[in-house]
């Protein structure tokens, strides 16, 4: 069985289900829920800066505003220096 990568959200996208969770209980980032409200800590809002709404499928690379996690950051840098 492989095991699915968690997709690379912006760090600054919460939702309340983003605290107190380590890797395992990461699955919020799929943006797969119905109920889950989504904010951005730069404007403590529904919206980032860019003016966008707040979303995993969203808040990712590409958006004028995003801002990788650290993790991320290294994943990317692997990547480079072994391709």
């Amino acid at each position: 069985m492989s095991v699915i990568p968690l997709p690379q959200v912006c760090r600054l996208l919460r939702t309340k289900t983003s605290y107190g969770v380590g890797e395992r209980g990461a699955e919020w980032k799929r943006g797969e829920s119905t109920t889950a409200v989504y904010w951005c800590l730069a404007t403590m809002e529904s919206f980032g800066a860019d003016d966008g709404y707040c979303h995993p499928h969203a808040c990712t690379r590409g958006r004028a505003c995003y801002e990788p996690c650290a993790e991320d950051e290294e994943a990317d840098e692997e990547k480079a220096s072994s391709g």
